[in-house]
């Protein structure tokens, strides 16, 4: 789970050229969003989806703020020598027209760059898995096909994200699937059944849902599963492919 930049931007149409590129904002150092590596976090705003417990709703929307990518850069060729990686996430970073281009001027300052998604944009995600533009990618699996309306309040989304995930399997690119364990859009069961589609793939996460600032106000008084829960439910998973708890 990913911390919300100080400011709120949505990437304008432009080039290569940094300074007609903006961001949502970063974090400039950590070791949660991509386990294992010292990263700066990039946040682009825009979102495919609704889901009452997001925790970065100020992402969700257009955005009141710019900033120009110069300053990400800047830090990234200060702090090189220490840093591991960039990730990219939201919001939903394929939302945004730019998001090839900052990620190829990522990679042309060397870095690995791990980018997070809600699949709902698979054509997209396929590009940039094709140009060699992402090293690790983190889908968020919402909820089982029959209850991804009520998970993300939209329609009909649930064929690109299977989409998605088929293209992140096939890709040899590493990966993990991660499913929030939002009480009321999946019970243990349905993980269980979120995991079978997932057989194939390198990791599954159940992250635990925090009921702190979200999209829908109401969903911070919906009481979290156990930890003892989500173990369990871990262990059935695995049968499909490596499970692990995060934020239990």
């Amino acid at each position: 789970m990913t911390s919300r930049p100080t400011h709120t931007v949505f990437a304008k149409r432009g080039t290569t050229d940094p300074t007609t590129l903006t961001i949502a904002g970063f974090q400039r150092a950590g070791m949660l969003d991509w386990p294992g590596r010292v990263t700066t976090t990039v946040f682009l705003s825009g979102c495919t989806l609704r889901c009452p417990y997001c925790h970065n709703p100020d992402l969700v929307g257009a955005a009141r703020h710019r900033e120009s990518i110069d300053e990400l850069l800047a830090h990234i060729r200060d702090r090189r020598a220490w840093l591991d990686g960039v990730v990219v996430t939201g919001g939903e970073p394929t939302s945004d027209p730019n998001l090839t281009e900052l990620l190829t001027l990522l990679k042309a300052e060397g870095m690995p760059v791990k980018l997070d998604t809600n699949g709902t944009r698979p054509h997209t995600l396929r590009q940039l898995l094709e140009r060699g533009l992402i090293d690790f990618v983190a889908l968020d699996v919402k909820a089982t096909p029959e209850r991804y309306e009520r998970a993300t309040g939209i329609k009909d989304v649930w064929p690109a994200v299977d989409s998605a995930i088929t293209t992140i399997i096939a890709s040899g690119v590493d990966h993990e699937f991660r499913t929030t364990c939002y009480p009321l859009a999946v019970g243990p069961n349905e993980l269980v059944h979120i995991a079978a589609r997932l057989a194939g793939g390198r990791r599954y996460v159940l992250q635990q849902f925090r009921a702190r600032r979200t999209l829908d106000p109401a969903a911070v008084s919906v009481r979290p599963h156990t930890s003892e829960t989500l173990c369990s439910v871990a262990a059935r998973c695995s049968t499909f492919l490596p499970t692990v708890v995060r934020g239990g």
